[in-house]
């Protein structure tokens, strides 16, 4: 893809601001998977038209050494077993709505998982007991400073999302061999920030630089063993 191209469909895109709180969604996804261009076509639109939802997208391997026999192997540029680990662990604490290991999959606030596709479903999860807990997330090189307010949540885990806001792949292998895929808030850094003992209202962290134009990050505060989301922010 080449600056220009990129250039323009960013300015077509919704540029996140940082906020108070916000809904947050993981949408678990690949490359490989013939039904997943809807549900990253889905996460787009509410990036664009519900800025205050936090929206991550997570690309699982389990597709990547698929054999579609003439169309052959696809192995996603952005899968990181990684994800494929944390969808796991999501499906062993027991989510409301669609649990289970499967693509396109959105999970919603920690606590809830439905097919990516399904818009009414997902909304209704969006809606449906948003995180309390106000943040504000600023990025200065490679310092990242936090503000946690009202935390009553004392050993929560803080997470650092780092993501590629747009990405453009031609894929000319695999299920979706011969598609131009985009894909929105493509998580390429997941870092716990470790815990959130309640005993500071603000707290500063050496993180990876985000400068560059494609980049933007997001903090959320999320119970230790992973589920429930309690407060998130896109940084600014």
């Amino acid at each position: 893809m080449n600056k220009l191209n990129l250039s323009l469909l960013l300015a077509l895109l919704y540029f996140p601001l940082a906020g108070n709180t916000a809904p947050v969604i993981e949408l678990f996804t690949s490359q490989g998977c013939y039904s997943c261009p809807a549900a990253d076509e889905y996460l787009g639109e509410i990036i664009s038209n519900q800025p205050d939802v936090i929206a991550l997208e997570f690309h699982v391997d389990y597709w990547d050494d698929l054999n579609y026999g003439a169309a052959g192997v696809w192995k996603d540029p952005f899968s990181d077993p990684a994800y494929t680990a944390r969808q796991r662990r999501y499906n062993s604490v027991g989510l409301a709505g669609k649990s289970g290991v499967y693509t396109p999959q959105m999970v919603i606030n920690g606590n809830a998982a439905q097919v990516g596709t399904s818009r009414r479903a997902v909304q209704r999860a969006i809606d449906n007991k948003p995180p309390k807990i106000k943040l504000d997330a600023t990025v200065a090189g490679d310092k990242l400073l936090v503000n946690i307010k009202d935390n009553d949540k004392r050993g929560s885990t803080l997470w650092l999302a780092i993501f590629d806001r747009v990405q453009m792949t031609e894929v000319v292998r695999g299920e979706n061999h011969g598609k131009s895929m985009v894909n929105h808030h493509v998580v390429r850094e997941l870092v716990s920030l470790g815990q959130w003992q309640g005993d500071k209202v603000s707290q500063t962290f050496q993180v990876s630089a985000v400068n560059d134009e494609n980049s933007g990050c997001a903090v959320f505060l999320q119970n230790e063993a992973l589920g429930q989301i309690h407060g998130a922010t896109y940084c600014r």
